[in-house]
């Protein structure tokens, strides 16, 4: 073999892939200068190696202008594992106690800026001598934060304190309250809520003055009186609780005819809800009034009920009931007494 060029050179081998799976006989060498270029067949791939141990932890230490600024900072081996981004090159440099490991494009570029967190606080009393503890839960931007404060130890009997208000107790529910409403016991959430007062209200009344009566009358039905109750905050129902008014039925021979009086809730035809039976003869007579009802009646029957913040009107109608002989209606005592039982269906 002769020498073709004798100087010392740089000889940089690089694998070239096998497209075909033939091995060269020839491989490729080119000269260029002082540098040697040398192609050689790559191989099939080996085996997996051994696990290599863990890779060292880095301590970042955050940005830094340039690789010449950290040269400067005259590291030593007590430095090892220390990190820094070096913003000129966006690159990672690792100091390993000797020298730098660069890793170059290591960073990214910024993300898009995320929804902000909101956290929703909740304290929680641990047991008395416990630790102290936070946790962070849910999924952003809503999550939830818990700290446990230890309970600390029970302390001295305080002084008594000022009488509170029942609606502030913590048994005590007062969603839905209105005027004059009560509180009543709950068994199904063991809470006080305001429930419609049991007892009656009232009494209101007419006399009379009030009442129009008249001598000789054919008029059937015709009205006595009217009665106007103001809205109550709560629904009722009205009772009849007394009245009275004078009735001559002129009639001959006895009982061939008969006016009695009604007491009907809102029209001359609405619901009875008291009545007073005369006599049949020509003398003049008191008629008692009574609650009636047409209709059978229970505790959760609306029948003759008055809804809340309603005015309801009340109407005293005379009304033949047999015959076709006149009537007179004396008003010197008449009078009429209604009371409101709240409507507790």
């Amino acid at each position: 073999m002769s020498t073709v060029y004798d100087a010392d050179v740089t000889v940089t081998m690089r694998t070239v892939e096998d497209p075909v799976g033939l091995p060269y006989t020839v491989n490729s060498v080119e000269l260029a200068g002082r540098e040697v270029l040398v192609e050689i067949r790559q191989g099939p791939p080996g085996i997996q190696g051994l696990q290599g141990g863990p890779a060292w932890p880095w301590l970042w230490m955050g940005d830094i202008a340039s690789f010449a600024a950290l040269q400067a900072l005259g590291l030593g081996t007590a430095d090892a594992r220390k990190a820094w981004r070096v913003v000129a090159e966006n690159a990672l440099y690792l100091w390993t106690g000797m020298e730098w490991v660069r890793s170059l494009d290591a960073f990214q570029a910024p993300g898009h800026q995320a929804d902000p967190t909101t956290l929703d606080g909740v304290a929680i009393a641990g047991a008395t001598g416990s630790a102290a503890a936070a946790s962070i839960t849910g999924t952003a931007p809503d999550q939830q934060l818990a700290i446990t404060f230890p309970r600390g130890a029970t302390g001295d009997v305080g002084d008594p304190g000022q009488p509170g208000r029942i609606a502030d107790a913590q048994d005590v529910d007062m969603s839905g309250a209105r005027q004059d409403y009560v509180l009543a016991w709950d068994a199904a959430d063991s809470k006080f809520h305001p429930v419609t007062p049991p007892r009656l209200a009232g009494p209101w009344a007419i006399a009379g003055g009030q009442f129009t009566g008249g001598s000789n009358l054919s008029q059937s039905p015709k009205t006595l009186a009217t009665m106007n109750i103001p809205a109550l905050p709560y629904a009722w129902r009205p009772i009849v609780l007394a009245g009275t008014i004078a009735i001559q039925n002129h009639v001959s021979p006895p009982d061939a005819g008969r006016v009695n009086v009604e007491i009907r809730l809102g029209s001359l035809d609405g619901t009875l809800i008291g009545y007073g039976v005369s006599v049949g003869l020509a003398n003049s007579s008191e008629v008692a009034f009574h609650p009636r009802w047409e209709y059978p009646l229970s505790p959760g029957s609306d029948l003759g009920v008055v809804p809340a913040n309603t005015t309801a009107a009340l109407y005293v109608v005379a009304r033949r009931v047999f015959g076709s002989s006149n009537y007179s209606v004396q008003t010197a005592n008449a009078q009429l007494i209604v009371m409101a039982q709240p409507y507790n269906p």
